[in-house]
């Protein structure tokens, strides 16, 4: 059993997400933005991975200033 009698996961158990990704997402970033620019990005496809790929196409140009 994965759970304990409150019905939390109980430590070191093998159940749950796991992931794919060389590194864990599990950092927050917030950032203010107009309504409308809210509204436009949720209608973008996958727009939060597009986000962390333009992220580190922005860390890496920084670098090479």
């Amino acid at each position: 059993m994965a759970r304990n009698n409150f019905g939390h996961f109980k430590k070191g158990h093998k159940l749950g997400f796991t992931t794919d990704r060389s590194e864990p997402l599990t950092s927050i970033v917030n950032l203010r933005v107009t309504h409308s620019q809210k509204n436009k990005l949720k209608n973008v496809p996958d727009w939060q991975e597009r986000l962390r790929e333009y992220i580190d196409f922005l860390n890496n140009n920084v670098d090479g200033e």
